[in-house]
């Protein structure tokens, strides 16, 4: 079984980002640069299906577009158990878009081949969670998105996928291979051991340019999407009950700052066991916590 995990190099969001709200790109000199969590998290879920019970091997392949700083990550990647290592690199290949990103990117899955791609749910420079969807739509396969879980039957040739769908919420689903997977997650690398970092600085990263991957610099400049602005999102406004004139300025004050958010009420219990028992029993039913069973 083949599997490819694409890793993304991004600015460290632990510092304020110089970008105006009109600029297409985020200004990346003299900004520190880390992996991209989710890619990370896509990294440990691709290692974490391998079993050493399994006669099955299975084959992980890391690919990267970037400069040779991108190497560091690919190499630690060998480090902590992958194959191969890849890196995507040619002139002009500054503020690529997602478009021309995934373009690159299919072009290396198709060379190598692949049953599953992993690639993250989304970046932290832009933003977008557009290239996982963009290659699958390049290769013709299913793509599954906020993925958070995964489990392989092999003898059904399935994925069983659980995706974060928001608000605390889980999906379960399932997903015939080959497929792309774009997971979210910030999981953490786990810490290779000495002897396979020394031997990971010896170890063979594959460099592509556009051309061999049988792209042509007219076809890579052939992007039909445009990022236009980087806004912030607008805060959603929360309606503020008119303030109590009767009151001082002092509690008018605090009223406004509280924003018409109402203190916590807690009930205090009283009596011994059975009785604290009682109480609590109707307080979760009367709360909807416990609900009576219906039917037999």
């Amino acid at each position: 079984m083949k599997i490819i995990v694409c890793l993304k190099e991004v600015v460290d969001p632990a510092l304020s980002l110089d970008f105006g709200l009109t600029n297409r790109v985020v200004f990346r000199e003299g900004l520190p640069l880390r992996l991209n969590p989710n890619d990370a998290a896509a990294l440990v879920m691709a290692l974490g299906l391998r079993s050493p019970d399994e006669g099955e091997k299975k084959e992980i392949t890391l690919i990267s577009i970037g400069p040779e700083s991108v190497d560091g990550y690919l190499r630690n990647g060998l480090a902590l158990g992958a194959d191969k290592a890849v890196r995507i690199w040619g002139e002009d290949f500054t503020n690529l878009s997602s478009h021309q990103k995934a373009g690159l990117l299919t072009g290396a899955v198709s060379l190598v081949g692949a049953d599953l791609v992993f690639t993250g749910a989304m970046s932290l420079d832009t933003g977008n969670g557009q290239v996982g969807a963009l290659i699958a739509s390049r290769l013709g396969l299913p793509c599954v998105n906020d993925v958070v879980a995964l489990e392989l039957d092999r003898e059904q040739n399935n994925i069983n996928l659980t995706r974060d769908i928001g608000r605390g919420e889980r999906e379960k689903l399932r997903c015939s291979l080959p497929a792309v997977i774009t997971v979210k997650g910030e999981k953490q690398l786990p810490y290779a051991s000495l002897d396979r970092l020394i031997e990971s600085k010896s170890g063979e990263v594959t460099l592509l340019s556009p051309a061999d991957l049988g792209i042509s610099g007219e076809e890579l400049q052939n992007d039909p999407t445009l990022i236009t602005d980087l806004v912030y999102p607008r805060p959603r406004p929360r309606r503020v009950p008119p303030l109590d004139s009767s009151l001082p300025a002092f509690h008018r004050i605090l009223q406004l700052l509280e924003g018409g958010i109402s203190k916590r009420k807690g009930t205090m219990l009283e009596g011994s066991s059975e009785e604290l028992a009682e109480q609590l029993f109707e307080v979760l039913k009367n709360e909807g916590v416990i609900r009576p069973a219906t039917g037999p």
